[in-house]
């Protein structure tokens, strides 16, 4: 065995490897500029069928140094950070994100929603940034629904006494690091008209927005006016939803749960006919939300594989990526016919009768 590895690093040049794939020290100037503060970094990787790139992001906001320029009315723009905090780390993790964002997001209304139980005590709050515990619902609903419906819609109570207009809505467990992009967000807002003048879009990130997903739009990261928002988020249990506006658990192989619920039932409350078709999806796409890159916001995931963060964008063993860009459902929006769905791709899901759960059976 000992043999095969020595032959193995002898074929490989294992010299290389560590000449051109171990960085040791971000701060060694790329292009002029530094990527990072000095630190012990590794990174260790070969592939002789891929091009492998990294992204560098700072984990403290001692490393981080940009800031925000723009001059944006306190009204006009808040946050919402919902989500659980269940150990020290994801504390750590939130304590960070909120130092970094008095940077970018200065003098700006921010509100933790998360639960009685989690673990924010530490947490510190000014002016600004408020905290506000819910209590747990008694059923979380499929994937927590009933929580995140819950936690958000009290945050939104909170921003909507404050007077403020416009709420870019996020979770504990993510973080935006580029600045100046309250204007970015409005003008957005202002520049893609929905296709009711009276009702401004939604837009969502690009990670998770499914394309092949009926009514796929993400919940990890929605801005739109108060108004709608709160519309997205109103209040009620999953089982109320599914009654209130006859929803079945799973409709044309897609379940009704989850962010798919929330955005199955804001259409519905707008007054538009659900057919749970791709081909309609794609046209409420185009008519009543917007794509936010992630890239364009400088956006992190911290979860489920976040270290392959393109994940649901860069795909190449498929004909399409699972999640649409901006560049995409720019096409839409301007009316160009795209396709789709010649590939034949959709996410498919049933509901097993006898163990009572939703199972997925096929991502594309």
């Amino acid at each position: 065995m000992k043999k095969m590895i020595k032959k193995f690093l002898k074929k490989i040049n294992l010299f290389k490897i560590f000449k051109y794939n171990v960085v040791l020290n971000f701060s060694k100037k790329i292009s002029g500029l530094p990527l990072a503060n000095k630190g012990f970094d590794f990174i260790l990787s070969f592939s002789r069928s891929n091009y492998i790139s990294y992204f560098v992001r700072p984990k403290y906001s001692k490393n981080f140094k940009q800031i925000s320029t723009e001059e944006i009315d306190l009204k006009e723009f808040g946050i919402i950070i919902q989500g659980p905090v269940t150990n020290k780390k994801e504390l750590n993790f939130l304590k960070e994100t909120l130092k970094i964002y008095k940077l970018i997001f200065p003098k700006t209304f921010i509100i933790i929603s998360t639960w009685e139980n989690s673990y924010i005590d530490e947490l510190e709050t000014n002016e600004y940034i408020k905290v506000e515990k819910s209590k747990l619902p008694e059923e979380p609903g499929l994937a927590n629904i009933n929580y995140q419906i819950k936690s958000t819609s009290n945050a939104i109570k909170i921003l909507k006494r404050e007077g403020v207009r416009n709420i870019l809505k996020t979770r504990t467990d993510c973080r935006i690091m580029k600045p100046n992009l309250k204007s970015y967000f409005l003008s957005l807002q202002k520049t893609f008209i929905s296709e009711n003048p009276k009702h401004s879009r939604i837009f969502a990130s690009s990670v998770a927005t499914c394309k092949y997903r009926i009514y796929g739009l993400t919940d990890i990261l929605l801005f739109g006016s108060t108004e709608e928002i709160e519309t997205y988020f109103k209040d009620e249990t999953e089982e109320e939803i599914l009654k209130n506006y006859s929803f079945k658990k799973v409709i044309n192989e897609t379940a009704v749960m989850s962010e798919i619920l929330l955005c199955a039932r804001y259409l519905k409350i707008k007054g538009i006919k659900l057919d749970w078709t791709l081909e309609h999806w794609w046209y409420c796409l185009s008519k009543y939300f917007g794509i936010i890159d992630a890239n364009s916001i400088d956006f992190l995931w911290y979860k489920y594989d976040w270290n392959f963060e393109q994940r649901f964008i860069r795909n190449y063993l498929f004909k399409s990526s699972r999640s649409i860009e901006f560049s995409e459902w720019l096409s839409l929006y301007n009316e160009f016919n795209l396709n789709f769905k010649t590939l034949n791709y959709k996410e498919k899901f049933y509901y097993d009768e006898k163990k009572k759960i939703i199972i997925k059976k096929s991502f594309l």
